[in-house]
């Protein structure tokens, strides 16, 4: 009956904590979070964080699309799906025909300019016709095009194709283009100052030609795409990678190694030193050596030469964090339960002959249990922080998503140099929000366990 009164007034009184409440309510926002990324974030997007052909499709380096309503002009991308696909044959040419139109409002080109054919069976050749709001008319020309790729800027038949268009324009000869050049032709008034002028703005139109030997069947999913400058809600990285997937994706790992290396790391550190303080006399002075050993180590330094000798598992990572962070707290159990040992039902467990295991079992571990909770939710925040810091370092098992490493990326690729704040900014919140609300519930525990563990 005691302890379920003792219990329940520790929940009364967590509930009268402002900082309690609110830590908790953002620790179930989390956990919810989390179980979202679960089921609707198949592994196999997570699988190919690590593949730059993933990604071709996106900007790169783009901020979120928000910054549109902060006064900036960057355009989403744009992509026409090709549909509607007529078809003709004569003298054993097969023709396939589909036209669409887009509308380019910006004062900026997109970024890139890319087409993407998706037919079963054979081509000779793809043609697009990009017409320009002004009536001129720009042929480009793929030729044996292969089913669903995607061909860009960079493909030498398109930048082929424009050069003509270019030499019309400005009256000189160019042997080559490059991506920036091309989208002026693209988009750009023409004239003698194609490459120089402002962007024309209106209706673009597309008419797509698929020409084969023998009859096929163009997919709907054929499509040209005009990359924008703004993708997500928190942008993307130098290899178009999004953040926001990032950002979701590193949050389970983030809090599967908080909470495993801080059971393990309080239990450890509690029943040490809880049997450290018990015990007393020449046992105590051994364990608070070992204890004082392991503290002494550079915690940092120590990780990451374990880390780089075994193969990293979530689990095993956790546990190496683990392991140095116990002594924290087998020092605070030793001080409670040196202050619990001197209470009087100790001495008499003593004086009736009670096993010291038993007298241990019974009296100060249940009184250290509050503590442990307490310190268990402090310490997931540690082992949060711990865990990014070596995937910072580039310490991480693999097939994982990790706040750390996409700051890592972004520190590789000198993304505070050239502006890239969202790269760096949201990685580097979440590792707060996720630790947070831990500190914040680990507080309003301590603050309700510490004075009661002390007057027993």
């Amino acid at each position: 009956m005691g302890s379920n009164s003792s219990d329940r007034s520790y929940l009364r009184e967590f509930l009268r904590s402002r900082s309690g409440l609110f830590g908790l309510v953002l620790l179930v926002l989390l956990l919810a979070t989390s179980l979202y990324v679960f089921i609707a974030i198949p592994q196999s997007d997570v699988s190919k964080w690590e593949n730059p052909a993933a990604w071709q499709g996106n900007p790169v380096s783009a901020p979120p699309v928000w910054v549109n309503y902060l006064g900036e002009d960057a355009p989403t991308s744009v992509v026409v799906s090709l549909t509607g696909w007529t078809s003709s044959a004569s003298g054993g040419i097969y023709t396939y025909n589909s036209t669409d139109s887009v509308v380019w409002d910006h004062v900026v080109p997109p970024s890139d300019f890319s087409v993407t054919p998706v037919f079963n069976g054979t081509a000779y050749e793809v043609s697009v016709t990009w017409t320009k709001p002004d009536g001129s008319a720009i042929p480009i020309t793929l030729t044996s095009p292969i089913s669903g790729t995607r061909y860009d800027l960079t493909t030498s038949s398109i930048q082929q194709s424009i050069i003509p268009y270019i030499q019309s324009q400005t009256l000189s000869f160019i042997s080559s283009a490059s991506p920036g050049q091309e989208l002026a032709a693209l988009f750009d008034k023409g004239g003698p100052g194609l490459l120089n002028n402002s962007v024309e703005q209106g209706t673009y139109g597309v008419a797509v030609q698929v020409i084969a030997g023998a009859p096929q069947s163009v997919s709907a999913q054929s499509k040209v795409s005009l990359i924008g400058h703004s993708y997500g809600l928190m942008g993307t990285d130098s290899e178009g990678r999004p953040i926001d997937l990032g950002v979701l994706a590193g949050l389970p790992w983030a809090l599967e190694i908080g909470v495993i290396s801080s059971l393990a790391g309080v239990l450890g550190g509690v029943l040490w030193g809880g049997l450290s303080g018990f015990f007393g006399g020449w046992r105590d002075q051994l364990m608070q050596w070992g204890t004082l050993v392991i503290l002494a180590l550079p915690a940092l330094v120590f990780l990451v030469a374990i880390s780089y000798s075994i193969k990293l598992t979530l689990l095993s990572e956790a546990l190496i964090i683990a392991a140095l962070s116990w002594p924290f707290f087998a020092i605070i159990a030793r001080s409670v339960t040196l202050s619990i040992r001197s209470q009087t039902y100790i001495e008499a467990d003593r004086a009736m002959g009670i096993s010291s295991t038993r007298s241990f079992l019974t009296h100060i571990l249940p009184r250290l249990t509050p503590v442990t909770i307490a310190y268990t939710a402090l310490g997931v925040s540690g082992g949060i922080i711990t865990g990014e810091t070596l995937a910072f370092l580039g310490i991480e098992p693999g097939n994982v998503i990790t706040w750390g490493g996409i700051l890592n990326d972004a520190i590789t690729f000198d993304a505070s140099i050239h502006g890239w704040w969202w790269w760096v900014l949201f990685p580097g919140i979440m590792i707060i929000v996720a630790s947070v609300p831990f500190v914040l519930v680990g507080f309003a525990l301590d603050r309700i366990v510490a004075p009661r563990v002390s007057a027993r």
